[in-house]
């Protein structure tokens, strides 16, 4: 191996325990420095192997969470869909709504709009919204006094799949609360199932 002069200054106290340091391993000055940057970059190595583990836990939860909701939702594989009907839609507002309040004050944010971003985050994982699905689940989260989803809405953002809506997908990552009601259980009780959370 070919080797080359390499210089660096270093403080005074840094040199003196290199220094100690070297003359108790034994080695000389440039094998134990050799050494210490060595084992720094396998250190280096090694976190970027963690990385793409915590990445692959990431989408081994994604893939869990997409799982779950459908067995959750099993009622609806053995039946023909139905879509979500105004009433639901209500339901399934008040239910968000309110466990993104209860989280919100568990997790004691400062700022509402904070809050949003962080859990938009978890959202994202299971759907990029367009423009105005962001800005009307933005609204429903914020507003003092929101809309609520019509059953139009909730249809046309699952695209026809009700059981596997990203929003109860995205409160369900971001709450940590992963004993979820189903999906038809949100539609027909609404915020009767808080308690849960």
């Amino acid at each position: 191996m070919t080797k080359s002069q390499f210089n660096i200054k270093i403080s005074k106290d840094l040199l003196i325990r290199v220094k100690r340091q070297t003359m108790m391993s034994g080695k000389s000055l440039t094998e134990h420095i050799t050494d210490l940057v060595s084992n720094s970059l396998l250190d280096n190595e090694i976190q970027d192997n963690h990385l793409s583990s915590v990445e692959k836990i990431n989408n081994l939860e994604e893939r869990l969470l997409t799982l779950e909701s459908i067995v959750r939702n099993r009622e609806y594989i053995s039946q023909k869909l139905k879509p979500f009907t105004n009433s639901e839609a209500i339901n399934c507002t008040k239910f968000m709504r309110g466990v993104f309040d209860k989280e919100l004050e568990k997790r004691n944010f400062d700022d509402k709009f904070d809050a949003f971003d962080d859990f938009f985050q978890s959202v994202k994982v299971f759907d990029e919204l367009n423009k105005s699905f962001s800005d009307r689940l933005k609204e429903i989260m914020l507003s003092d006094n929101p809309t609520p989803w019509t059953g139009k809405e909730l249809n046309e953002f699952t695209a026809g799949d009700k059981c596997n809506c990203s929003i109860r997908k995205g409160l369900i990552n971001w709450t940590g609360v992963t004993e979820c009601p189903s999906q038809q259980e949100i539609c027909d009780k609404g915020e009767e199932l808080l308690s849960m959370f």
